[in-house]
């Protein structure tokens, strides 16, 4: 109602104009008269207000709609029955009906994109597999060296997965409660080959042994293979050990992965956590696709799990990954 009064406010004080001017006009005439001034305002006052009542009925239901809280853009309902609400109404469910068209548009597009990076990178696995097997037998330096390029593309196709999964997020995660012990000990087993090629070995501390926690277990994984992946790298100059501590704290229980390496210079604590972005470190040790972090930030707020990072140059880095019990 307080939007309609504003939107005609403009005509009311024409009217108020006019009638001034009428009793004026009247009063020069000689009709002088409070008689003939209460006529008027009578008059005046009749006749706007039956207009106004005209057009609130009419448009009384889209000035509801415009007013409500409510998600208006999902049901498009009756505006009224005049015709600027009839038009607007059109116009209304024509601009829906083509954004529901092109969200769909970019759902499949995006769908598409996404199966295609999956049967590319499953394909991709294949001739890895083959060149992991036809070295297996071979400890030369140069086969190390190969083997370390083997996990540097093995790295980079599940990144490329997990990259164009993200977009599909919401279709694809199981949240679940598991116990956070048997999860961290498979991990590491299965991450071994890279513990053993950059000389840098895990030191697990656990301080109950039957600790649980909810999430989902396959991003999860991701997530942490991606801090492990970065905390030996950024280690193996420096260091030979990282530090994974797994602890209850009150609500929550609190996932640590530390490691002794060069740290993140000042200038670069910001920004790590943006796409692309590779900072001092990444240009100037290993070459680095800057998407590690950025894909690790983005999983962990989508489980609706707070993290932490704390960095000294020259020290290591400490990631923290809390989760609610």
């Amino acid at each position: 109602m307080k939007l309609f009064l504003r939107s005609h406010s403009a005509l009311g004080l024409t009217v108020i104009a006019q009638g001034v001017f009428t009793w004026i006009y009247l009063w020069f005439l000689g009709f002088q008269g409070w008689e003939h001034v209460l006529y008027v305002i009578l008059m005046q006052g009749l006749f706007i207000f039956g207009y106004l009542s005209y057009r609130w009925m009419e448009e009384y239901k889209l000035y509801n709609w415009i007013e409500s809280e409510e998600d208006g853009t999902r049901v498009i309902p009756s505006l009224g029955n005049s015709f600027f609400s009839k038009a607007l109404q059109q116009r209304i469910r024509a601009g829906k009906e083509a954004a529901d068209r092109k969200i769909i548009e970019s759902e499949a597009a995006v769908k598409e994109r996404a199966t295609f990076m999956n049967q590319w990178v499953h394909q991709m696995k294949t001739p890895i597999s083959v060149i992991q097997l036809m070295i297996k037998d071979y400890d030369d330096p140069v086969f190390q060296d190969i083997r370390k390029e083997i996990f540097r593309l093995e790295e980079g196709l599940k990144t490329v997965l997990y990259s164009s999964r993200l977009s599909l997020f919401e279709k694809d995660y199981f949240i679940e409660s598991f116990a956070i012990q048997p999860f961290m000990q498979n991990l590491i087993k299965e991450n071994k080959r890279l513990f053993f090629q950059f000389g840098v070995y895990p030191n697990i501390v656990m301080e109950q042994e039957e600790l649980s926690i909810t999430s989902d277990q396959k991003w999860l994984k991701f997530v942490i293979e991606q801090l492990l992946s970065n905390a030996v790298k950024y280690s193996t100059e420096k260091s030979d050990k990282l530090d994974i501590k797994v602890e209850k704290q009150s609500d929550h229980v609190r996932l640590t992965i530390t490691d002794h390496g060069i740290g993140i210079p000042d200038q670069d604590r910001r920004r790590v956590f943006e796409p692309y972005f590779t900072g001092v470190n990444g240009r100037k040790y290993h070459e680095s696709t800057g998407m590690g972090l950025y894909l690790v930030k983005e999983i962990l707020s989508k489980l609706s799990h707070e993290f932490s990072m704390e960095t000294k140059v020259d020290e290591g880095t400490s990631f923290c990954i809390y989760f609610e019990v």
